[in-house]
């Protein structure tokens, strides 16, 4: 399901919307449309949440490290 969907106006202009939807606009019979710096199926919540380095999961004697978490947190400390 998009974000917006227009239908029939003018003069339409879009600026900044994020949305996790595959398609951000469904747009028909439409003139006149501005779009700038939109984003369409992007995820909010990738970006917020950080990675665990240690898991509690069924690995060797139960808990294992995310080896590519520890990697990631050591590579953005550098930079």
């Amino acid at each position: 399901m998009p974000m917006f969907d227009i239908e029939d106006s003018k003069d339409i202009d879009l600026e900044n919307n994020k949305t996790s939807k595959q398609t951000l606009a469904k747009i028909k019979n439409v003139e006149g449309l501005k779009a700038k710096g939109n984003e369409a199926g992007i995820n909010p919540e990738a970006s917020k949440s950080e990675e665990e380095i240690v898991e509690l999961k069924p690995n060797f004697m139960g808990f294992g490290i995310n080896l590519r978490a520890l990697w990631r947190k050591i590579i953005c400390k550098k930079t």
